[in-house]
């Protein structure tokens, strides 16, 4: 699907690998015991024109990250313009925060970005949409 995307600006459906997998299901977005099953939910409530390869990109790489990368996202999340929140999403994903914060000896900064009192209204599935 992310080759046919790509190459021929045709989406006949959202390829999703296994970071992907873990991200939707742990987002409650899915509830699969495989990326096919998981894709094919997906497909079942995402609008069709959001099944391009920007999809695909978007959440490939935060999965990566999330789960190999981890000081990277960590270091992202606390520097961004809603930390709090990002640190809420990458939490949910499966990342320790507070273990990786410690091994970066970053801990106060975690808990300063955590403490901000910016919230968000938005409903998960509309964070693609």
């Amino acid at each position: 699907y992310i080759v046919e995307s790509i190459v021929f600006k045709k989406a006949t459906g959202i390829g999703v690998d296994t970071h992907m997998h873990r991200l939707f299901n742990a987002l409650g977005w899915a509830s699969s015991d495989t990326p096919d099953k998981t894709r094919k939910q997906m497909e079942g409530w995402l609008p069709r024109e959001k099944w391009g390869a920007e999809v695909n990109i978007l959440w490939v790489g935060l999965g990566q990250e999330v789960q190999q990368q981890k000081p990277k996202i960590l270091k992202k999340a606390i520097s961004c313009s809603r930390p709090a929140e990002a640190i809420r999403l990458i939490s949910k994903l499966g990342l320790d925060c507070q273990k990786v914060a410690a091994k970066l000896g970053i801990k106060k900064e975690l808990k300063e970005a955590t403490d901000s009192n910016v919230s968000c209204n938005m409903q998960p599935k509309k964070l693609l949409l």
